[in-house]
């Protein structure tokens, strides 16, 4: 049996299921999910993500800088090999991907900020079923030439990008159960301000982190009880 638990909330909305709501009325598409944002979130994605070639780490002095939090980002150093850092099944992980989202569990938005380093390309995979890792998004050069991918901007992501994708229509209705974070290259890559929301508005952007009206969390701290 699975328990979920959050580590960190702020004060305001309520936390159901492991997941988070906004505070006061008409919230029904308020939830959202941060997979990684802060220093805290970062620190317990990273064992989590057991599979590739590249290492990674927290990095306090490159951030995207244009949310509330602003001060840390997951780095992945990819030297060789196949230039990423993933888990298809982070313990956990079942979000239902669903146009109109309105359940504890479901979502229809995912929010993502990167840089890259050197070599203009990145890259963020979405495993699910159906599809297994047929679900991706890049920058500029898809440099594993790995697809189905959308190229979400052509430009060259050597600055901080920030996208919202809609997942139902790129993909269709799917459950996602883990993410691939890959520079492509070896080179580095900085990934920040990662979040499933059910709305179409980023909840992690600056103008909308307010303390009377939506609440934050890190996925982070859900664990696997098993007994």
């Amino acid at each position: 049996m699975q328990q979920l638990r959050l580590r960190s909330l702020l004060t305001t909305g309520a936390v159901i299921g492991g997941l988070i709501v906004g505070a006061g009325a008409a919230v029904a598409q308020d939830k959202f999910f941060i997979v990684l944002d802060d220093e805290a979130s970062i620190d317990d994605l990273i064992p989590a993500l057991t599979n590739g070639n590249a290492t990674v780490e927290v990095d306090t002095s490159d951030a995207y800088p244009d949310d509330a939090d602003a001060h840390a980002a997951l780095r992945v150093d990819s030297p060789a090999g196949d230039n990423q850092k993933f888990n298809p099944n982070i313990p956990g992980w079942a979000f239902d991907i669903v146009p109109d989202a309105t359940g504890d569990n479901e979502f229809q938005y995912i929010t993502f900020a990167w840089r890259k380093e050197g070599a203009a390309g990145i890259q963020l995979q979405l495993s699910a079923q159906p599809g297994g890792w047929s679900h991706r998004y890049h920058a500029h050069t898809n440099l594993k030439g790995w697809n189905p991918s959308i190229e979400v901007t052509g430009d060259d992501p050597s600055g901080w990008q920030v996208f919202t994708q809609d997942m139902v229509e790129d993909w269709g209705e799917m459950v996602l159960n883990g993410m691939a974070f890959t520079p492509g290259s070896g080179d580095f890559g900085l990934f920040d301000h990662v979040v499933l929301h059910q709305s179409p508005e980023d909840p992690l952007a600056s103008k909308a982190v307010d303390a009377k009206g939506k609440s934050a969390a890190v996925w982070a701290s859900i664990k696997q009880d098993l007994r």
